[in-house]
């Protein structure tokens, strides 16, 4: 994955931030919000300012290097990794915790594609979230 990521930044010059943002992006479990993305960087690197990381972030979203996630719940774009060009995550997300668990396989696509066969229409992408409790929230009612 870094071999790919290193082929969508050629050209582009060597950005210190632009890496710290990368890497804790492939360090974590689950998307993350630019203001958290911000706060952990600054604890590494306190000259970093919140608007350079919208603008690493927005970059990295047209290399198609991070993909953007919203959710239903409250709206907040969070960013990951694109992991593979030809795959994208979609998520169950607990109302208590707001713990994001990843659905590995998309339920969509079958659907999509018979919607598309009926209708014509091109569908150039969806989302689809599942809201309820997690595990750990789950066991805290019984």
């Amino acid at each position: 994955m870094q071999h790919q990521i290193s082929e969508k930044l050629k050209g582009l010059r060597a950005s210190k931030n632009r890496d710290d943002v990368i890497s804790l992006l492939q360090q974590g479990a689950s998307p993350m919000a630019v203001e958290d993305i911000y706060e952990s960087i600054k604890k590494l690197n306190n000259k970093i300012s919140l608007s350079t990381v919208y603008r690493i972030i927005e970059k990295l979203v047209n290399l198609n290097i991070v993909h953007k996630v919203t959710t239903l719940d409250d709206n907040r774009a969070l960013y990951e990794i694109v992991k593979d060009s030809h795959t994208h995550h979609h998520y169950m997300i607990c109302v208590k915790c707001k713990k994001m668990i990843p659905i590995d396989d998309c339920p969509v696509k079958e659907l999509e594609k018979s919607i598309e066969d009926k209708t014509g229409f091109c569908i150039t992408g969806h989302k689809f979230e599942l809201y309820g409790e997690c595990k750990n929230c789950a066991q805290k009612h019984s």
